[in-house]
């Protein structure tokens, strides 16, 4: 059963009081310093200032600022930790205890952001319809339902059934931040709930780029259902998404040019306006001249995951970055000293082609996927598919595209995961000579929060 507590155990109380601004688009607004009942949540403009403070809680290091791509692309055959971090090692060599820093701080933001979407639907749906523009309550509701149902996408991915806190925060009381974990299923019952709410909210609102729109709520829904194996559905809302309007670029490489982020095949991305509203991941992990300082980067790649590209592919050279034998990513290209502008990407057009033909063939239309998937390999240079049309055989050509076309962009860790452990345990083997568990498919929940909460039961085996 959904629990509908106030808060749990972590610090939620008005978190949005702390709301900062952002200088570019839709989050250019100004930063929300003082929040009550009585000043706050009267006008539209204050709805779009919580909206924009619900946005800004994708950006720290702790959630898509960095952490994301070390448990999408560290934890997998991907990438080593590099740098200088004892809490990443661990999550690559998987020796990842509950104490575990990386994995205690992203619990924490991935809360908060809740906590802000959680605010900004309750107050949003208690203000007068008057107050908004013909369509921007349910745009803004929209918006806020998709925040919480990415947000509570990544926790059950990471630490499986987790406590659901689906109203505002109010009370610190002992008796309301002590919350028990939902099952795997409530969770996921509640994230295909937002998401639909999402879209229904959604569409037909004409949403700038860099927003949620229709089309990332069907796009995000489709994950949501390839995840959970349900190939129909996967088939269905990939067919939605693909009537939005997104389409491939001709050229791999521009997908990445600055200038050109919010491009035609963007579907949803973390967007950074540089300086203080900037995104250190590029600095982190790129190799000097487009780095600002040169010091033992992150998130280095695997010579494993240099091999999948053949030699004719043209996202190898977009996608690492070889110097003097020393791998680097290279999807990111300005570090600008921790403040770039580069956005991070969470949902493209070409992930919505290949997880649509992953469901088209595992309902028996090879054909139908073998289309698809040809259409990524001709955009990056390679000639049609002309293996085996088996459906086995198909599904591995398939997941062995996504590893390639989505290398290093945070999705690696959690396809192995949905593939299943052999999967898992068989590309860690082959990549990093480690022989995996499990139980280790999940991470441990974060040991203060269970001292904190002694209704949490900690994940098997750690």
């Amino acid at each position: 059963m959904i629990k509908m507590k106030n808060s749990i155990n972590i610090v939620f109380a008005f978190l949005i009081l702390t709301l900062s601004s952002c200088s570019d688009d839709f989050l250019d607004k100004k930063p929300v310093s003082e929040i009550s009942s009585g000043n706050f949540w009267q006008l539209q403009a204050d709805a779009e200032a919580g909206i924009a403070g619900a946005y800004d809680a994708l950006q720290p290091d702790s959630y898509y600022g960095f952490d994301m791509y070390v448990f999408g692309d560290v934890r997998s055959d991907n990438c080593f930790a590099g740098g200088d971090n004892p809490d990443n090692f661990a999550i690559d060599n998987f020796k990842t205890f509950p104490t575990n820093g990386t994995v205690t701080r992203s619990w924490r933001q991935i809360y908060t952001a809740i906590s802000r979407a959680n605010t900004a639907i309750d107050r949003i749906t208690n203000m007068d319809p008057s107050l908004f523009e013909d369509g921007k309550k349910e745009a803004l509701l929209g918006e806020a339902h998709f925040l919480r149902g990415l947000h509570y996408f990544n926790l059950v991915r990471l630490y499986g059934g987790v406590p659901l806190v689906i109203e505002e925060t109010t009370s610190l009381a002992p008796d309301d931040i002590k919350v028990p974990r939902n099952t795997e299923t409530e969770v996921y019952q509640q994230i295909i709930k937002d998401l639909k709410l999402s879209a229904g909210f959604l569409d037909g609102k004409n949403q700038a780029k860099g927003r949620a729109t229709v089309g990332a709520a069907e796009s995000l829904l489709a994950k949501v259902y390839l995840t959970l194996q349900n190939y129909p559905e996967t088939v269905i809302w990939t067919g939605r998404a693909m009537t939005r309007g997104y389409s491939l670029l001709p050229v791999f490489e521009n997908l990445f040019n600055q200038e050109n982020q919010n491009n035609a095949e963007v579907i949803f991305a973390v967007q950074y306006a540089g300086g203080a509203e900037g995104n250190v991941f590029p600095e982190l992990v790129l190799p000097t001249p487009e780095a600002s300082f040169d010091f033992l980067k992150f998130n280095t790649p695997t010579p494993n995951s240099e091999a999948i590209f053949s030699s004719n592919d043209v996202r190898k050279a977009t996608s690492i970055a070889d110097r003097n034998g020393t791998l680097y990513l290279y999807k990111w290209r300005n570090g600008t000293a921790f403040a770039s502008s580069d956005n991070n990407v969470i949902l493209r057009y070409a992930d919505v082609l290949l997880m649509r033909a992953e469901a088209l063939n595992q309902t028996g239309d090879t054909n139908g996927a073998i289309a698809l998937l040809n259409q990524i390999r001709n955009r990056a240079g390679l000639g049609d598919y002309t293996g085996s049309t088996s459906q086995s055989v198909v599904d591995a050509a398939i997941f062995e595209e996504r590893r390639i076309e989505l290398a290093f962009e945070g999705h690696r860790w959690f396809d192995l995961k949905r593939k299943g452990f052999n999967v898992a345990n068989n590309a860690i083997q082959q990549a990093k000579g480690i022989t995996i568990q499990p139980y280790q498919l999940l991470f441990p929940l974060p040991q203060e929060e269970i001292d904190r909460n002694e209704l949490l039961v900690q994940n098997p085996n750690y």
